[in-house]
């Protein structure tokens, strides 16, 4: 499915926009329905890497959470930080440049 899609634009999306629109009252369902959402949305294209997406929404969910509790100590909040940037980064290599650097 293609953002120009017309199950994208005519099935999906506003029913996705509706869905969104009918839990006001609660964000953390309608953050809960977004994700998922968007799970979907990337395993209609190539359900192969959903893995991957989903350890990466873990990971740096933890280290997020990780970074608030740390308040008093701006050390680890900035270690914490280097490391999400450090993963983000890695994945990024992985999947987009490995293949390149291993020809060369």
């Amino acid at each position: 499915m293609l953002f120009s899609s017309n199950i994208f634009l005519f099935c999906f999306l506003p029913l996705l926009c509706i869905l969104y629109k009918l839990l006001y009252k609660s964000r953390t369902l309608q953050n809960v329905v977004l994700t998922l959402a968007s799970l979907f949305f990337y395993a209609w294209g190539e359900p192969v890497f959903v893995l991957v997406m989903l350890l990466s929404i873990v990971v740096n969910w933890l280290l997020g959470l990780s970074i608030g509790q740390n308040t008093q100590n701006e050390r680890r909040r900035k270690l914490f930080l280097t490391l999400s940037v450090v993963f983000n980064l890695s994945l990024l290599f992985v999947f987009k440049y490995l293949n390149f650097t291993l020809e060369i």
